[in-house]
């Protein structure tokens, strides 16, 4: 019969639950909830993206909240308005980093969506005021679009191949100078009807918190793995008994069975004893053989 040892059982009982405690603090990461580090946010990019936009009214919004679920919803919300354009998202398990472009009409309603989470730490706004489009642009656009008109008359009355060349060439020049124009003047337009807003929010569990949440997972996981390698074990030992039943069927035999068949012949051959017995006088008796 397969049997193990008392040490060898104290080895895997002792392996088993230790293991299986290690599996629960790391996928509880029990060992890290009295050292938790700040989240920090590499705000560069969405930096960038909101500070180069020339729109005339820029928003910042930062919080702190414990759950990021109720914003997270929001901007999703947000972001399938009509209109609205997404310009920078970072969205990972601890923070959401996101940057929009929302049309005026509903930009008010947004803001107000925005402040209602609670978690709200800062909010900044930076307001350009009702900015018209810019008369100069719009007189030089009007100036250049009336050159045009002059130099394509001069073109269809006149015969001169050369004077063609001339007013060709400078067609070209003053069309470069309207579709540049042109862009300027729908860039202000477009600053003007859409509001850019910036958001960053942070998941801020309490100690609390997040004990509870790891002492759960940790005892879950710890009694998972716990059954699983009790369930194991006895598995692979069901296995090693039936290999050392099929050994012995096979006629294989391992060093234990060889010592023992050895001890078990040896008791029926033993040496014969030889007993005398003698009076008190000291003359035998008996002879035994």
């Amino acid at each position: 019969m397969f049997r193990i040892r008392k040490e060898m059982k104290l080895v895997l009982i002792v392996g088993t639950i230790l293991f299986s405690l290690y599996l629960g603090i790391k996928r509880s990461n029990l060992d890290k909830i009295f050292i938790q580090d700040d989240v920090k946010i590499d705000l560069s990019s969405a930096n960038d993206v909101f500070e180069n936009s020339f729109n005339n009214n820029k928003i910042k919004f930062e919080y702190q909240v414990e759950d990021l679920t109720e914003i997270n919803t929001l901007l999703a919300e947000i972001s399938k308005t009509e209109n609205t354009i997404t310009l920078y998202s970072e969205i990972k398990n601890n923070y959401n980093l996101t940057v929009l472009e929302v049309p005026t009409e509903i930009s008010d309603e947004t803001l107000i969506k925005l402040r209602d989470i609670v978690g709200l730490s800062n909010e900044n706004i930076q307001r350009a005021g009702m900015i018209k489009i810019s008369t100069d642009l719009k007189e030089n656009l009007n100036n250049n679009q009336i050159a045009k008109k002059r130099i394509q008359n001069l073109i269809n009355e006149s015969v001169s191949p050369d004077r063609l060349t001339s007013f060709r060439s400078q067609l070209d020049v003053i069309q470069a100078k309207i579709d540049s124009l042109s862009i300027q003047e729908d860039i202000q337009k477009h600053n003007a009807e859409f509001d850019i807003i910036m958001l960053s929010a942070v998941k801020n569990i309490s100690g609390n918190a997040a004990l509870s949440s790891s002492m759960s997972i940790f005892l879950l996981t710890t009694i998972a793995s716990l059954i699983l390698l009790i369930a194991g074990l006895i598995i692979c030992y069901y296995i090693f008994v039936l290999m050392h039943k099929l050994m012995l069927v096979l006629g294989i035999r391992t060093s234990r069975s060889k010592i023992s068949n050895y001890g078990y012949n040896k008791k029926g051959y033993g040496r014969k004893v030889k007993r005398i017995y003698k009076d008190k006088d000291g003359n035998v008796i008996k002879k035994n053989e």
